[in-house]
């Protein structure tokens, strides 16, 4: 009985762990997985490389406020009639002022001042954590540390692959829900056109049919047949005669006298539409387009970078090309207002890159269609000439 009750314990412990591994692997899943992996090297990177950090900066500020204490203390101390020794105190001090710069500079000193900018804040270790896993890689942000290019390593073997299989999902979630959307559009449309030309055929018909009373001879008065043709009440037979002559010209009464064959026709174009319906890459360069607009003009007014520049920027991240070349370098600071901005920009590529992954979803799956389309003409082509 004992050994049945573990057992059945153990089954239940299995169970719960397969479906917490389903649900990672799930659409949410996934982003929470990625979400709360680049969170874990935001909390990781910041505690490792902070205090370095900071112990450098203060270094720096302690030598130059150093520095310049002695040479304001030369100037009281030394004759001030001799200015080679004056001189010769001063230069020595700044030679020492010099060594513990470089000294600094090879230890990741990269001239922040201490207290007032940083880059290992939160926000600035999460996007760190997000450079790695989507292999962007500015370089303006590193890890100095040996212990942190050993986590930076370690972090990536794990995070990019985690990232690619959060990409590939995401985008084809992403592209089925576009399709989707596209697919509602032509339903749209097509309503629109089926209730247009119901719309202009029951028009016709109450025409047709005060026209053919008329023209037996009969006098009718105002009705709302007549005002919907903007006859007013004196109209007679003549003037609707006339406007039935002028909706023959326009060949209204052609097109739509038969309105259930036209409906029809309109059903059957929108279900063999509908039935393979594939987004055209026109309007996924376009969504593409529109967001790097959105990203352009938003590090455009941060910055002041011409709208070159800030298109540069947002292409080369997106890309994961990463130059570092161009970074929001005015949000690298401790006020809130910064924070602000790396937390937007950390929202901005993340997203960005799901949606980037999503048009290659969509254009590769139009381009083998089109592939498909051509090969099966020259196919047909040949078995023609044969």
């Amino acid at each position: 009985m004992g050994r049945r009750h573990r057992r059945s314990k153990v089954t239940r412990v299995v169970n719960l762990v397969k479906k917490i591994i389903a649900f990672f692997f799930s659409h949410i899943g996934l982003c929470a997985l990625v979400v709360g992996y680049a969170l874990l090297g935001a909390v990781i990177f910041k505690a490792v490389e902070g205090p370095h950090e900071a112990e450098i900066q203060a270094q720096v500020k302690a030598a130059r406020e150093k520095a310049v204490d002695v040479v304001w203390n030369a100037t009281f101390r030394v004759n001030r009639l001799d200015s080679k020794q004056w001189k010769k105190t001063v230069l020595d001090e700044v030679k020492v002022f010099k060594t513990v710069c470089m000294q600094s500079i090879r230890k990741g000193y990269d001239g922040k001042e201490y207290g007032k900018q940083a880059q290992w804040t939160f926000t600035g270790a999460f996007l760190y954590s997000l450079t790695v896993i989507t292999t962007i890689g500015y370089g303006n942000t590193a890890a100095k540390t040996y212990i942190g290019k050993t986590l930076t390593m370690l972090y990536a073997i794990i995070g990019i692959p985690l990232m690619l299989l959060f990409l590939t999902n995401i985008g084809d979630v992403m592209a089925k829900i576009f399709r989707f959307l596209y697919a509602q559009s032509i339903r749209l449309k097509f309503r629109l056109i089926l209730w247009h030309k119901k719309r202009k055929a029951a028009k016709i018909r109450r025409a047709n049919s005060l026209v053919s009373r008329l023209t037996r001879g009969h006098r009718v008065k105002t009705d709302s047949s007549v005002d919907s043709f903007g006859l007013g009440a004196g109209a007679d037979v003549e003037d609707l005669l006339t406007a039935r002559v002028e909706m023959e010209q326009l060949e209204v009464v052609k097109n739509y006298s038969n309105p259930g064959i036209t409906s029809f026709q309109v059903r059957e174009t929108a279900a063999a539409q509908l039935e393979s319906v594939t987004v055209p890459i026109s309007l996924v360069v376009f969504t593409m387009l529109g967001y790097l607009g959105v990203g352009t003009t938003i590090f455009k007014v941060w910055e002041g970078w011409t709208f070159l520049e800030s298109f540069y920027f947002c292409f080369i991240s997106l890309t994961t090309i990463g130059f570092g070349d161009k970074f929001p370098s005015t949000s690298v600071s401790n006020t809130d207002e910064a924070q602000e901005k790396l937390v937007i920009t950390s929202i901005y590529l993340l997203f960005g890159m799901a949606l980037l992954a999503m048009c290659f979803n969509l254009a590769q799956e139009e381009v083998q269609n089109k592939t498909r389309w051509i090969a099966d003409k020259f196919r047909s082509k040949d078995d023609d000439d044969d």
